[in-house]
């Protein structure tokens, strides 16, 4: 039974039915749009509750989507330590080694991902406007001090459908529109940060995520504000340390074979 989840065989149909899934996540993201960014936005227990009654074709996706990556789980780990380990053993080459090491933090990895979807808070669609503030978990104060956005404010005002078009290279500058964010722990002062797309601000097991910028009209005046996305999960530094050094693990043992092949 082990042989058969080890097996190349197996990764392989697996990684098929993992891709097929992925693709149909694709193309239910057009008809269930708020349904997923509410599933992103929230720990999956919590969007289970109310999705079961509601959507249940998504439910069944990602339970599929999950049972898919799970048994890509078990196959390397099989296959990790009844055949990669005694390939590394009876060889003693470094490179061997290396692709066992590679193949283990895969696994860390892949059980991060599945933990820090259950472990943690999270709370998202979090509109903050510059000076303004809110609390998290009755003990954590976000504050957003001020909103920069530089590219054409007119992006904000259309339609998901326009903004899709609009929000090009060359239209958002992705590096000039930013939050400054600053987080508080019982009225001390624990970081600041300029937060941008794609860049958050870390603290410990705290993560603030800017999503989206949004336009607002008040007092006949346009006010620039942020969504944010918090999450507090304990396993958010050693899953960026682990996933790190996995990468690095790739890049050496790539330009180990590389070497090798050249000698």
């Amino acid at each position: 039974m082990i042989q058969k989840l080890s097996s190349i065989k197996f990764a392989f149909y697996n990684l098929v039915c993992l891709v097929c899934f992925m693709g149909a996540g694709v193309y239910l993201s057009r008809w269930y749009k708020n349904d997923f960014k509410v599933m992103n936005e929230t720990l999956i227990f919590e969007w289970l509750k109310s999705a079961w009654s509601q959507t249940p074709v998504l439910v069944v996706w990602f339970a599929l989507l999950c049972l898919s990556a799970g048994l890509l789980f078990v196959n390397t780990l099989c296959c990790s330590f009844t055949k990669q380990i005694q390939v590394a053993r009876k060889s003693g080459k470094f490179e061997k080694w290396l692709f066992f090491v590679l193949h283990c933090l895969f696994i860390v990895v892949l059980a991060c991902h599945g933990l820090i979807l259950v472990v943690g808070h999270k709370q998202g669609n979090i509109t903050l406007f510059s000076n303004s503030k809110m609390l998290f978990q009755n003990q954590y104060l976000i504050e957003v001090s001020d909103i920069v956005f530089k590219d054409d404010i007119n992006i904000l005002k259309a339609g998901k459908q326009e903004q899709r078009i609009m929000m090009t290279r060359d239209n958002i500058h992705r590096k000039q529109n930013f939050a400054i964010v600053s987080l508080y722990q019982a009225s001390t002062l624990m970081e600041t940060k300029k937060v941008m797309m794609l860049s958050p601000l870390r603290h410990g097991s705290i993560q603030v995520a800017l999503t989206d910028f949004i336009v607002k009209k008040a007092d006949n005046q346009e006010r620039v504000g942020v969504k944010l996305t918090i999450t507090d999960n304990p396993l958010n530094i050693f899953f960026f340390t682990i996933y790190a050094l996995m990468i690095l693990s790739l890049g050496g043992y790539i330009i180990t074979i590389s070497w090798g092949g050249r000698d």
